[in-house]
């Protein structure tokens, strides 16, 4: 592990110490103990139950221990797909004009499922955006880059522009920069899963700002019960998702924006044109039973737009359910979640909002 990775989650420890007073063993009829904490540039939740797999009570220990064994998972991700931590092997790839990497695993893998993605999607989800997405610096507040800059960014980007031979990454462009945000809390979400389904504890989920993954069985079969935002109003859902298993990723125009003279620019970006994303939609749910997936169809999907996005659902090249919310207030589902049973079913619950067949709340 790297220092800085070590000093990560030693801090992150801490924080989880400080939280065991309101754990399982100062409450014995409590279901979950929580953990929270600020990691990979987002807030996350580990819920877990206090429940091993044969039903009998946990110590408090042992959840606090498997929540610091997380940290030290995304620590070490964090230390090597961060396109801003000066020590990960992202960054040393995105800086060096004539670099080449020897990658390891998690990079690899990373890389094959996000070319996959990119290729079944028709390249509507595009790694390779960095220089794009430092133009814009939607997270900084702008300001609106000019066309020819675009144009210019646009220019570094492409999957052509990094090879992969065996276990060696060559940049092939010297302006070109990797960027896996829209991936990257999703392939952590299926870590830390994957790690938890090995510990002692019964079932639980991970919430990584808009990505979500749940593990295990839940007593008397119950389906957790996961809330789609409302995109105009952070404290409000326009429905739940009812699901046994798997991951869930949201992406929408409201997670990251700035506003210049009257007009919203958010950070989902069109590789096809250099601008966000202009579909149609407000926000796009997808359910997959792998996170990375799930995380790069999110921001694939929203910049396809729902037509487009139902016409690959019906293709049958990528195992999915999604849930759309159209700018004209419309949901929009997939038809795996239309079913009358609980497992695998969106309930909207939000009046402002509509489903086909229904009438428009002005109405």
């Amino acid at each position: 592990m790297k220092t800085s990775a070590r000093i990560t989650a030693w801090l992150l420890s801490l924080l989880f110490v400080l939280t065991l007073l309101s754990g399982c063993a100062a409450k014995e009829d409590a279901e979950y103990r929580d953990f929270n904490y600020f990691s990979m540039d987002t807030y996350i939740t580990l819920r877990l139950a206090c429940t091993d797999k044969n039903g009998a009570r946990l110590d408090d220990s042992v959840l606090a221990s498997a929540a610091d064994e997380c940290a030290s998972i995304l620590a070490d991700l964090d230390g090597t797909i961060s396109a801003h931590d000066p020590s990960s092997a992202v960054y040393a790839l995105n800086a060096d004009i004539n670099k080449m990497l020897s990658a390891d695993a998690t990079l690899l893998s990373l890389l094959a499922t996000a070319d996959k993605v990119h290729s079944l999607t028709g390249g509507a989800f595009d790694y390779t955006l960095g220089a794009l997405t430092e133009l814009w610096n939607v997270k900084g507040g702008g300001p609106v880059p000019s066309a020819d800059d675009i144009k210019e960014a646009l220019s570094h980007t492409g999957t052509g522009k990094f090879i992969v031979s065996g276990s060696l990454i060559e940049k092939r462009d010297p302006a070109a920069k990797l960027d896996f945000g829209g991936i990257g809390k999703g392939i952590a979400a299926q870590r830390l899963l994957e790690y938890l389904s090995t510990t002692e504890i019964s079932h639980g989920l991970v919430s990584l700002g808009g990505n979500i993954g749940v593990f295990g069985e839940k007593p008397g079969y119950g389906d957790y019960k996961i809330g789609v935002r409302d995109p105009d109003d952070a404290g409000a859902v326009i429905g739940y998702l009812y699901l046994a298993s798997g991951f869930v990723s949201v992406s929408g125009d409201y997670e990251r924006y700035f506003e210049e003279n009257g007009v919203r620019y958010h950070h989902i970006l069109d590789p096809r044109t250099g601008y966000p994303a202009d579909s149609g939609l407000r926000s796009v749910a997808v359910h997959t039973a792998n996170g990375a997936s799930a995380d790069a169809l999110s921001t694939a999907l929203f910049i396809l737009g729902a037509e487009k996005s139902m016409a690959l659902y019906e293709e049958g090249t990528l195992d999915f359910e999604a849930v759309f919310v159209t700018d004209a207030g419309e949901i929009l589902v997939t038809p795996g979640l239309t079913g009358d049973g609980l497992t695998g079913r969106f309930e909207k619950t939000n009046e402002n909002y509509t489903m086909p067949g229904e009438e428009s709340p002005e109405a």
